[in-house]
C-alpha cells in the first residue's frame, strides 16, 4: 500500500508540477519557472532513489550480491544527484528550488489530509445528499472567483500606483530626457528607425508556437545574464541554434530504447508493448511487400516502416507539455526527405547501373518516336527527381506546423474568453484537436511520406515483365 500511495504521489505531483511551472512562466520571469520545475524533478528523482534503497534493503534479495550490487549503482546515482543539486544552486534561484524541492511533500502531505477526510464521518455526512455536494462545489468555485479577481484588482492597483510614483518622482528626468531630445533630433530620428528595424525583425519571426523545456532553460539563461551583466554563455547558443536537432535525436534514442528493450525480452506470451510491435511489424511487412513485391519488400521493410515510426512519434511528440515537434521545423523534414531522395538513387544505381539509370531518365525510348522525345523527357524526369524531396519535406513540414499553430490559436482563445469574468483559468479549447491530431492527423501524415516514399523506390526498381508473361504462358498451359 506504501508503495502504491509513492507512485500516486509521484504522478500527482508531475502533473501539479507542470501546472503550476506553466502559472510561473506566465506570471514571473522564466528562471523562477527553470527553478521550480527543476526542484520538483530533483526531489521526485531522490525519492525515487530511496524507494529502490528501501525496496533492495527489505527485499527478498537483501543481503545478497544482487542487492549489494543495486545499494552500489543507487549510492552512485546519489552523488550524481547531490552533483546536478550543487550545479542547479550556482545557475537558477535558490528560492524556487526550495520550493520545487518540497513540492512533492506537500503534495504527499495533501493527499494523506485529503485520504483521511474521505474516510471521516464528517465527509460523509456532508455529502450523503446530492444537495449539499453541489453546494459545497458551487462555494469553492465562488470562493476561488472572488479571491482571484481580488488579487488580480490588488495588483492593477499596485502596479498603478507604483507609475504614478515614478512619473512624479523624476520630472526633471523627462524634462531633460525632452531637451536632449529637442537638441539631438538625429539621434532620435536614428533610435526611431533602430526600434522599427527591431519590431520589423520580430515581426518577421513569424508565429510562436508552445513553450518547450529547451526553450524555457534558453529564455532563463538570457534572462539571467542580462540581469547579472554579463554575456550569454555559448552552451546557450549552441542550445538555440540546436533545440531542433535536440529533440530530433532524443525521440531517436528514446524509439531505440523501446526496441532494444523488446528484442532483449522476448517472450513467447507478449505482453501489451510487445504485442502492439509484432502487430504493427506485421502489418508494415505485408503493406510494404504489397507494394513492393516479394522480391524487394522484404529489403526495404526495416528501412520504411522505422522511417513510419520515427515520423508518426515526431508528430505527436508536441502534443507532450513542454515538448516540441521535430517535424514542425523545415530542417528535419529536408534531411529526412534528401535522406529518402539520396537511398532511391543509391538504389537505382545499384540496381540499374549507370546506363540503366540514365535509360530510365531518358523515358526508356525504344523506338524513333521515344528517342526524339529523350531531349524533352530527360530535362522533366530530372526535374521530377529533384523534387520529390522538396514536395515530401514542404507538405510534411506545413501540416505539422499548420497543426501547432491551430493548437496554439485555439489555447489562446480558450485563455482570452474567460478574461471578462476575471477566472483564474480558461476553456480548453485545443483539447478536441489535440486528440484529433494524435489519431489522425499525425499518423496520416507519417503514412503519407512513408507510402510516397515507397512509391519511388518502386518507380526506380527494375519492373520484371519477363516474370508476366512467363507466368502468363504458364498459366495457359495449365489451362489446355
Amino acid at each position: 500500500m506504501g508503495l502504491e500511495f509513492l507512485a500516486r504521489v509521484r504522478r500527482s505531483s508531475i502533473v501539479a508540477g507542470l501546472v503550476v511551472t506553466l502559472a510561473v512562466a506566465a506570471a514571473a520571469p522564466y528562471a523562477l519557472a527553470g527553478g521550480f520545475a527543476a526542484g520538483v524533478a530533483w526531489s521526485l528523482v531522490n525519492l525515487a532513489l530511496l524507494q529502490f534503497v528501501v525496496v533492495t534493503m527489505t527485499g527478498p534479495e537483501r543481503g545478497t550480491g544482487a542487492a549489494f550490487k543495486r545499494l552500489g549503482l543507487a549510492f552512485a546515482g546519489s552523488l550524481v544527484l547531490f552533483a546536478a543539486g550543487a550545479f542547479l544552486l550556482t545557475k537558477l534561484p535558490i528560492a524556487a528550488l526550495a520550493a520545487g524541492f518540497t513540492f512533492p511533500f506537500l503534495v504527499m502531505v495533501l493527499k494523506a489530509a485529503s485520504a483521511a477526510l474521505l474516510q471521516s464521518a464528517f465527509w460523509r455526512r456532508l455529502t450523503a445528499s446530492p444537495w449539499q455536494a453541489a453546494v459545497l462545489v458551487l462555494a469553492l468555485v465562488g470562493t476561488s472567483w472572488w479571491a482571484s479577481t481580488n488579487f488580480q484588482g490588488a495588483t492593477r492597483a499596485d502596479a498603478q500606483t507604483e507609475t504614478h510614483a515614478t512619473e512624479h518622482a523624476a520630472p526633471a528626468e523627462g524634462s531633460a530626457d525632452a531637451h536632449a531630445t529637442e537638441a539631438a533630433p538625429g539621434e532620435h530620428a536614428e533610435a526611431a528607425a533602430g526600434e522599427h528595424a527591431a519590431g520589423g525583425h520580430e515581426k518577421a519571426e513569424g508565429p510562436q508556437g508552445f513553450e518547450n523545456v529547451l526553450g524555457l532553460i534558453v529564455k532563463s539563461a538570457e534572462h539571467a545574464a542580462e540581469e547579472k551583466g554579463q554575456p550569454v554563455p555559448g552552451w546557450v547558443h549552441f542550445l538555440h541554434q540546436f533545440e531542433i536537432v535536440i529533440y530530433s535525436l532524443f525521440v531517436a534514442v528514446l524509439i531505440s530504447i523501446v526496441a532494444i528493450s523488446i528484442a532483449n525480452n522476448w517472450k513467447d506470451v507478449p505482453g501489451p508493448l510487445q504485442a502492439l510491435v509484432e502487430t504493427w511489424v506485421e502489418h508494415a511487412w505485408n503493406f510494404f511487400c504489397g507494394i513492393l513485391g516479394p522480391k524487394y519488400g522484404p529489403r526495404f521493410v526495416p528501412f520504411l516502416g522505422t522511417l513510419f515510426v520515427y515520423i508518426y512519434v515526431m508528430n505527436i511528440f508536441g502534443l507532450i507539455p513542454f515538448m516540441h515537434s521535430p517535424t514542425s521545423n523545415l530542417n528535419i523534414t529536408v534531411a529526412m526527405a534528401l535522406t529518402v531522395f539520396v537511398y532511391v538513387q543509391f538504389t537505382a544505381f545499384k540496381e540499374l547501373g549507370l546506363l540503366g539509370w540514365l535509360d530510365h531518365m531518358a523515358g526508356s525510348p525504344r523506338d524513333v518516336v521515344g528517342w526524339a522525345l529523350v531531349p524533352l523527357m530527360m530535362p522533366v524526369h530530372l526535374i521530377g527527381e529533384i523534387a520529390k524531396p522538396i514536395s515530401l519535406s514542404c507538405r510534411l513540414f506545413g501540416n505539422i506546423f499548420g497543426e501547432d499553430m491551430l493548437l496554439v490559436g485555439f489555447a489562446t482563445l480558450g485563455v482570452s474568453a474567460l478574461s471578462a469574468l476575471h477566472l483564474p483559468f480558461g476553456l480548453p479549447l485545443q483539447v478536441p484537436f489535440m486528440f484529433l491530431a494524435a489519431l489522425i492527423t499525425s499518423p496520416v501524415q507519417a503514412l503519407v511520406f512513408t507510402m510516397l516514399s515507397t512509391i519511388y523506390f518502386l518507380l526506380m526498381l527494375p519492373h520484371d515483365h519477363d516474370h508476366g508473361h512467363e507466368a502468363h504462358g504458364e498459366e495457359a498451359h495449365h489451362a489446355h
